[in-house]
């Protein structure tokens, strides 16, 4: 049995439907009584994968405009099919030489931070009936509106089919949740994801857990890294080991694997 869902904007529906697949795949397991914790981690999860690529899309884009100024004759399929042997190429050196390049990478976080503003607009609207979710084969309007540099982003996605996906599968003895984004993880945001989670472990250890989070409310930097903090406590209260049930994959592209087990663990791992 699995269950995959492709996630272009993270709607109330498509929130919805990924807490009824996760209920349908754990309801009769003892993961069942704990189905809305497992879904704050999935929620978390895919945020951060939307997160991600569109900071990767930010990266794309500007290194295409660099590598068109620089180059005249090429045309921006040119570009882009050049941008996808590097991006793709799972060399992080590589990648990290042409965005170190990027005069606006200083300015990223707050590009960000305004298409993560203009993407909860967005989504109030689809709420509340102004607005519509356009489906996959349409493009957005690019100009004109107030949601413009959003939808030039998601454009540019649809280009590039750069998404998230979201699937839910057992086997005899675990359910296995991954969310993957159609985009590489930066070494750095990686790097930092797992000092984080490192050091949330030694706080555990040290029980001193409120401590950590009271360090670490400050997430201007792009807040990559505390949300793992955040799903390893939850695995705790679940007797569950956050090293041996929560993955992060980084190669061409990212993928998290959340695994847990379908009998009840005896002991807390920490």
């Amino acid at each position: 049995m699995a269950d995959a869902i492709t996630i272009g904007s993270y709607d109330r529906r498509t929130a919805e439907t990924v807490q009824h697949a996760l209920r349908t795949a754990l309801a009769d397991s003892w993961l069942a009584s704990y189905s809305e914790q497992i879904f704050h981690i999935c929620d978390e999860l895919i945020k951060n994968a939307l997160k991600s690529n569109y900071k990767f899309l930010l990266i794309w884009r500007y290194t295409r405009e660099r590598l068109l100024e620089a180059h005249p004759d090429f045309s921006a399929s040119d570009a882009d099919e050049w941008l996808r042997e590097v991006f793709y190429s799972g060399e992080n050196d590589l990648i990290e030489r042409h965005v170190s390049r990027l005069p606006a990478r200083h300015s990223l976080g707050a590009e960000l931070r305004r298409l993560l503003d203009l993407e909860n607009l967005f989504l109030e609207r689809v709420a509340e009936g102004a607005l519509a979710p356009l489906p996959p084969t349409e493009l957005y309007p690019e100009t004109g509106a107030e949601l413009g540099p959003l939808y030039a982003i998601k454009n540019l996605a649809r280009q590039l089919q750069v998404q998230v996906h979201f699937r839910i599968e057992r086997s005899l003895d675990q359910a296995l949740i991954t969310v993957a984004n159609d985009s590489p993880i930066l070494e750095e945001d990686f790097l930092r994801i797992r000092q984080v989670r490192r050091k949330f472990r030694t706080y555990c250890e040290e029980e001193r857990v409120d401590e950590f989070f009271i360090e670490n409310l400050d997430t201007s930097g792009g807040g990559h890294g505390l949300g793992y903090a955040i799903m390893d406590a939850i695995l705790l209260e679940l007797n569950l080991d956050p090293d041996h049930s929560l993955y992060l994959i980084s190669a061409s592209r990212t993928m998290v694997l959340l695994a847990l087990p379908l009998t009840r663990p005896a002991a807390r791992a920490l």
